[in-house]
């Protein structure tokens, strides 16, 4: 892999947990319930937090 290839997943990567971390935030979520802030969550970990946090919205 090239080195511009790397930088460029690298900012896509940022991309999506930025959008995810957005949602959350609007979600009224602003870090987790252990503690970590949401920056230092992973795609899947911000993806699922979303899920169900937005399952819980629609029951309130």
């Amino acid at each position: 892999m090239t080195k511009a290839f790397k930088s460029y997943l690298r900012d896509a990567i940022e991309n999506v947990k930025a959008k995810w971390i957005e949602q959350l935030i609007q979600l009224g979520r602003l870090k987790m319930e252990d503690g970590r802030q949401l920056y230092e969550l992973t795609i899947s970990e911000l993806e699922h937090e979303y899920r169900c946090m937005k399952e819980k919205k629609v029951f309130f």
